[in-house]
């Protein structure tokens, strides 16, 4: 929207916090909001602090929200000083938390009561891809809407695509962490079977990474595996876990099971049962490493 130069961002946290600095870093005034208020990153960064939702909708023509989860979402829509108190007529929101369609589509229908446009547009990537705008984000609903907040798509992470319809994109996100679940696990699996025969790592690492037998994931965490440096977590087990969560009850909703998601869940919800929640994902290599020795007798 080339006639809008003050963005909205609501959630400042790990997220948030490198969009709204890559919005500042394109040009773009800045005013966001977290719950504790304060948030002298931002302020640092040359960015303005709202005190409240409707404070910032009143003043934003642009609206961006990342937030952990759906109750989070609807607060700063719906709650006390939420965003529909003050909302501008025109406003556009773009909606980038990972929850489930049903959660936005009532909420797109009140921001439209108020003359307001709602774009489910989740992000995918860790909060280092998104400083560096190598996130995607999949945007979708309203082709116009889309339309006038491009240059604000391009400035939040770089790479971004229109997936269709309202809810596509929350769709298409599941459909990436599907596979980011089910390739980490695999790579788990292969660097403890390359273990168990006594390979060179580093080997293994280099000969398969650009093979028709690597992936992206195996690129990236294959070292860590091979390392086993689980700390800092770029990707912790607890963010991936709560969007597998959410694909499963979607699953179950159309009825159908996908036999090798359902293996790799089961091997993140020990993970999470273990504790390990604050641990990168490639940390799933130690619950497959732990599996095999049980069944090998080694543990008892």
């Amino acid at each position: 929207m080339t006639n809008v130069r003050t963005i909205g961002v609501i959630g400042l946290g790990k997220m948030g916090l490198p969009i709204a600095e890559n919005l500042l870093g394109r040009g773009f005034e800045v005013v966001g909001y977290r719950r504790s208020i304060e948030c002298p990153e931002l302020e640092a960064a040359g960015g303005a602090v709202a005190a409240s939702p409707a404070d910032l909708a009143a003043s934003c023509e642009v609206i961006v929200s990342i937030l952990p989860t759906a109750d989070d979402v609807e607060h700063i829509i719906r709650g006390p000083e939420g965003m529909l108190s003050a909302i501008r007529p025109g406003a556009v929101h773009l909606e980038m938390s990972t929850i489930p369609v049903l959660s936005k589509l009532g909420l797109k229908r009140q921001l439209e009561d108020a003359g307001a446009t709602m774009l489910d547009c989740p992000i995918s990537g860790s909060p280092g891809m998104v400083g560096a705008r190598l996130a995607t984000v999949f945007a979708s609903g309203a082709a116009e809407a889309i339309d006038r907040v491009a240059d604000v798509l391009d400035a939040i992470s770089g790479p971004w695509v229109r997936t269709g319809d309202f809810g596509s994109g929350t769709h298409l996100k599941y459909i990436s962490s599907m596979l980011v679940a089910t390739h980490t696990v695999a790579a788990a699996e292969a660097i403890v079977l390359a273990r168990r025969n006594n390979l060179d790592l580093d080997l293994v690492q280099h000969t398969l990474e650009t093979s028709i037998a690597g992936s992206a994931l195996f690129a990236q965490r294959g070292p860590l595996m091979a390392h086993r440096s689980w700390l800092p977590a770029p990707g912790p087990i607890a963010t991936l876990h709560e969007i597998l969560d959410q694909i499963e009850v979607h699953l179950h909703d159309l009825g159908e099971r996908r036999p090798v998601f359902e293996a790799a869940k089961a091997v993140f919800d020990q993970a999470m049962a273990d504790g390990w929640g604050e641990l990168d994902i490639a940390s799933v290599h130690d619950q497959i490493s732990i599996e095999d020795a049980l069944t090998r007798g080694v543990c008892k």
